[in-house]
């Protein structure tokens, strides 16, 4: 058994922190102004699980003059996400070939979770599991997270390929001794070819 692990951010779906922005901008009245480090520390507080979706929507109404409710921030993600066909393709490929068992490594809050899932009922369907940062309280790029899936798994790093949009979590996952690989579409015709050599794949 071989093990492919995907990332959901643009890999199974596609967003631009900049459309958010502009969002900010529209229902607030405000100038555009992108997330400030304080703004990431609070998003990475989210995507860890230590503070609730209710208490990250309490903080941007409070930074960005939104009056937001959960079901606004669910609704807004829900129009920012678009599925990422070259990788979604590949998830539901992965899942239909033999020896194969195919996992999800994300940093997600749950509120994007519930965006995607209203999205696309049933988009994770046919995933062996789904390692997510808000459950599981690491965060990509620590090398934690990696070390995490591996020892859920009850596998070595050599069985496993992966698959990310960010530069900054492959070098970890190869150093905790994953195939994992840049996930960016100048890479995708390539990334295709070595996970079908990887899986020995027709």
């Amino acid at each position: 058994m071989r093990y492919f692990l995907f990332d959901i951010g643009n890999v199974l779906v596609d967003f631009d922190f900049q459309e958010l922005y502009q969002i900010h901008s529209e229902h607030s009245g405000r100038s555009i102004s992108p997330f400030s480090g304080h703004d990431l520390e609070m998003r990475d507080a989210v995507e860890t699980g230590r503070i609730s979706d209710a208490q990250w929507l309490a903080y941007l109404n409070e930074t960005k003059g939104l009056s937001w409710s959960l079901d606004d921030l669910v609704g807004v993600w829900s129009t920012l996400f678009t599925k990422n066909e070259t990788g979604y393709e590949l998830f539901k490929e992965a899942q239909q070939a033999v020896g194969v068992s195919v996992h999800v490594l994300s940093n997600i809050a749950k509120h994007h979770r519930d965006a995607i899932e209203s999205n696309w009922n049933g988009f994770f369907e046919g995933a062996d599991s789904l390692f997510l940062s808000y459950e599981i309280g690491l965060r990509k790029p620590s090398p934690e997270i990696y070390c995490h899936a591996l020892n859920e798994l009850g596998v070595s790093g050599e069985d496993c390929f992966f698959i990310d949009d960010l530069a900054e979590n492959i070098g970890p996952a190869r150093e905790a001794g994953i195939n994992a690989h840049h996930f960016i579409p100048e890479n995708h015709a390539a990334i295709r070819d070595a996970a079908r050599e990887f899986f020995s794949w027709s």
